[in-house]
C-alpha cells in the first residue's frame, strides 16, 4: 500500500460526498476553523481507494474455505551438518561478506501486555544483565558484521505510537556501538478505522481514528521511506526479516540465507515443528501450487490432527514470523493489494454529538505473509524451536517474560556446555551469554581464549 498523494480540501469534499461520508465534518465545524483544517489535512493522506475496499470488506461474506491443502517441502534445521546445509552456509556468508545483505525488524507495538509502557524493543529481558530486546538484537547484528566484515544495515520498523520513544531509547544507549548510518528507523502506516456501517470514525474533532495498519504494512514503509533505494544504493539485495519480541531469533542466520539464494526464492521462512494440533500458532502449507499461512482457527480438526507415516503432525510447519525476501520481492509487494484482515473492538471514539465514548468499531490491518501466494518461490526452513523461537507475548503464563528468559538460559548453558565444557555451571541461578559476545555455540567455542564467566549471575563475558 504506497501512500498516497495528498489531495487538495476541494477532492477531500468531493471524496466525502461521493461516499456519503461528509458527517465526518460535523464535530471539527462545530470546534472552529482550526479543526475543520486540521481535519482536512488529515483526510488529505486517505487512500480512498484503499478506504472503499475497506467499507466493501464489511459487507463481504467470509473467505471461502482453502482449496486442498498439502504439507510443504522443509529444509532441514540448520545445525544439521547435511551436504544441503553446508552449500547453504557457504552461499550465505558469501552473501554477507559481499554486502547484499541486510537485515529488519518489525518492533512496532507496546510492551503493555508484559506490564511495560514502553516499546517492546526496550523491555530488559535478559536474565541476568537485564539487556533489552534491542540490545540482545544490536549484539547479533554487531556481531555478524565483525564475522563478515561487511556493513549489515538494520532496519528497525517502528510504530506511529512508539517511533519517537525508540529512537529516544536508542540514542540514549548510543545505538548499542552500532554506527548511526547503519541503522534506518522506518514507521509503519495508519488505516482509518470504522464504524460497523461504513462510517469514518473521530479521534477528536480534528483528527480521525487510525490504527497500524498491520505487520503487512512492512512493505509500504520500507518503500515510502525510501528505506528500498537506500538499501539499493548500498548494494543489497537481500532482506532477513524477523520480530522483535522473539528472544532466541537468529538475526541473518547464513544458512537460511543461503537456502533462499540457492532455491531462488521471492520470500523464504522459518517454521518450527509443531507437536500439539491444538497449539495456537500460523500453519505454513500449499494450497493450489503457492505457499500460504493459515491461522490456526482456519485449520480444520482433521486436518490439524493428521499424521505422517512417522507419528509426526502432517500438518506441523508452525509460522514463527522469520523471512528472507529479496529486495525486488518487497518492492512489488509495497504496490500489492493484500487482504484487509477485520477486527471488531471496542474503542474510544467521538459519538454523533462530537463526545468520547466507548463505540464498536472495526479495525483493518494487512499480514507479512499474506504476500506468500504472490511468491514464484518460497523455500521453507524446518528450525529447532529450542534454539530459535521463544516468543515473548504474556506478562505470565504461555509465552511470557519467564519462559523466555528460560528459554535464554537453557540455550546459553547448551552453547557453554558444547564450546567450553571446562565451565562449572551450577544448576542454580540464570546463565546468560553477553550481548554480541558470540553468534552461535562453534563462534563461542573460537572465543573460549577471550571470555571469562563472572559470578554476579553467570553472565558469560568477554574479558
Amino acid at each position: 500500500m504506497a501512500a498516497p498523494a495528498l489531495a487538495s480540501s476541494a477532492q477531500v469534499d468531493e471524496a466525502l460526498a461521493a461516499r456519503g461520508l461528509q458527517s465526518v465534518l460535523a464535530p471539527a465545524r462545530r470546534a472552529g476553523a482550526d479543526a475543520v483544517a486540521a481535519l482536512l489535512q488529515d483526510l488529505a493522506g486517505v487512500d480512498w481507494e484503499l478506504l472503499d475496499r475497506q467499507r466493501a470488506a464489511l459487507a463481504a461474506p467470509p473467505p471461502a474455505a482453502p482449496c486442498p491443502l498439502e504439507p510443504p517441502e522443509l529444509l532441514p534445521p540448520p545445525a544439521r551438518a547435511t551436504p544441503e546445509n553446508e552449500a547453504a552456509a557457504r552461499r550465505g556468508w558469501e552473501a554477507l561478506r559481499a554486502g547484499r545483505v541486510a537485515v529488519a525488524t518489525v518492533a512496532g507495538g507496546q510492551a503493555s501486555r508484559l506490564g511495560f509502557d514502553a516499546p517492546k524493543g526496550t523491555f530488559p529481558l535478559a536474565p541476568v544483565s537485564g539487556a533489552s530486546l534491542f540490545q540482545m538484537l544490536a549484539g547479533q547484528v554487531r556481531r555478524l558484521r565483525e564475522l563478515s566484515g561487511a556493513a549489515l544495515p538494520w532496519i528497525i520498523q517502528t510504530g506511529p505510537e512508539n517511533h519517537a520513544d525508540t529512537h529516544r531509547f536508542l540514542e540514549r544507549h548510543n545505538w548499542f556501538h552500532l554506527r548511526r548510518d547503519s541503522v534506518l528507523l522506518v514507521c509503519q502506516g495508519t488505516l482509518p478505522a470504522l464504524s460497523a456501517d461504513g462510517q469514518l470514525l473521530l479521534a477528536a474533532p480534528d483528527r480521525l481514528f487510525r490504527n497500524p495498519d498491520g505487520h503487512g504494512g512492512f512493505y509500504a514503509a520500507l518503500s515510502g521511506s525510501g528505506a528500498l533505494a537506500e538499501l539499493r544504493r548500498r548494494g543489497v539485495d537481500t532482506l532477513f526479516s524477523c520480530q522483535v519480541d522473539n528472544a532466541l531469533v537468529r538475526m541473518g542466520d547464513p544458512v537460511f540465507l543461503g537456502h533462499h539464494l540457492g532455491r531462488g526464492a521471492d520470500m523464504s521462512a522459518k517454521v518450527v515443528e509443531k507437536t500439539d494440533p491444538g497449539e495456537k500458532v500460523g500453519m505454513l502449507a500449499r494450497c493450489g501450487g503457492r505457499h500460504v499461512v493459515l491461522e490456526y482457527s482456519d485449520l480444520p480438526p482433521e486436518l490439524a490432527a493428521r499424521r505422517a507415516a512417522d507419528g509426526s503432525l502432517l500438518y506441523r510447519a508452525g509460522n514463527i514470523a522469520i523471512h528472507a525476501f529479496t529486495l525486488s520481492f518487497v518492492e512489488a509487494m509495497a504496490g500489492a493489494q493484500l487482504p484487509l484482515h477485520l477486527a471488531r473492538k471496542k474503542v474510544r471514539a467521538l459519538d454523533a454529538g462530537g463526545q468520547p465514548v466507548e463505540r464498536d468499531a472495526v479495525k483493518f490491518e494487512t499480514f507479512v505473509f499474506d504476500a506468500m501466494p504472490l511468491a514464484r518461490c518460497v523455500a521453507v526452513q524446518l528450525v529447532e524451536r529450542d534454539e530459535e523461537f521463544a516468543p515473548l507475548k504474556n506478562r505470565d503464563g504461555v509465552d511470557s517474560i519467564r519462559t523466555a528468559r528460560e528459554a535464554l538460559d537453557r540455550r546459553a548453558r547448551r552453547w557453554c556446555a558444547a564450546a567450553l565444557p571446562q565451565l562449572r555451571l551450577a544448576e542454580h541461578g540464570w546463565v546468560e551469554i553477553e550481548p554480541g559476545l558470540a553468534y552461535d555455540a562453534a563462534d563461542l567455542r573460537s572465543r573460549a581464549g577471550e571470555v571469562e564467566l563472572v559470578a554476579c549471575g553467570r553472565l558469560l563475558r568477554r574479558r
